[in-house]
């Protein structure tokens, strides 16, 4: 039981930062593509 406790943790992590990870990475894309356009 606490291993699937600590595996679902771990799975919530994981979900957290690639959420965060393809946020940035929009963001940053927006910001990139807002410097090329004069």
């Amino acid at each position: 039981m606490l291993l699937t406790k600590r595996l679902r943790g771990i799975w919530h992590a994981w979900h957290f930062y690639y959420a965060l990870s393809f946020v940035f990475k929009a963001l940053c894309g927006n910001f990139v593509l807002r410097a090329c356009t004069p």
